[in-house]
C-alpha cells in the first residue's frame, strides 16, 4: 500500500488533470461518491443490456463518467466531499504481475485535500508483498510525471 496526500496549490492542479485531461481515462471506476446539495453515489457497474453490441468488461472507464461527473460538481460551490474507487483494468493489472487480480487507486477529496490510497487483491494467496510495492511505486511514478507533490501519510 502506498498513500499520500495532495494540498495547497496542488489540488487545483490535480482536479484539471482529472477531470479536463485524459491521463486518468483508462481507469475502470469501481465506486464513486460525491456530495454537494446531496450526496451522489454511483455504483459504475456496466448496464450491458443498455448496449448494442456485448460488451466483454464490466465497469466504466473514467473517460466515458468524467463528463457526467463534472456536469454533477461544476458551479460557483466546490463539492463537499468526492470519493473514487478506480482499478486497472484486469488484463492490465496482470501486466503488472502475474497473480494480480486488480490494483486499486482510491482518491478521496475532503477538507481542502486529497488523499491517495493504493491496493491490491491477488488471484492467489500469497504473503509476498512485490504486487503492493509494484504498484505503489507505479502509482507514485505516475503522480511524479504529472508534477504533483506526494506528502507521504
Amino acid at each position: 500500500m502506498y498513500s499520500f496526500y495532495i494540498d495547497g496549490d496542488d489540488i487545483k492542479k490535480f482536479m484539471n488533470i482529472f477531470l479536463k485531461e485524459d491521463k486518468f481515462d483508462k481507469f475502470e471506476v469501481r465506486n464513486c461518491q460525491l456530495t454537494t446539495l446531496v450526496t451522489f453515489e454511483i455504483d459504475c457497474k456496466l448496464n450491458k443490456d443498455w448496449f448494442d453490441g456485448e460488451i466483454i468488461r464490466d465497469y466504466c472507464k473514467w473517460k466515458e463518467l468524467k463528463p457526467y461527473i463534472f456536469e454533477l460538481i461544476k458551479g460557483k460551490k466546490k463539492p463537499k466531499s468526492m470519493k473514487f474507487v478506480m482499478a486497472l483494468s484486469a488484463k492490465a493489472a496482470e501486466k503488472i504481475h502475474p497473480n494480480a487480480q486488480v490494483c486499486f487507486i482510491n482518491i478521496v477529496f475532503e477538507e481542502d485535500k486529497i488523499g491517495v490510497v493504493t491496493g491490491t487483491a491477488q488471484k492467489e494467496f500469497n504473503l509476498d508483498k512485490s504486487l503492493e510495492l509494484i504498484w505503489g511505486e507505479r502509482i507514485r511514478e505516475f503522480f511524479e510525471k504529472l508534477e504533483i507533490t506526494q506528502n507521504l501519510i
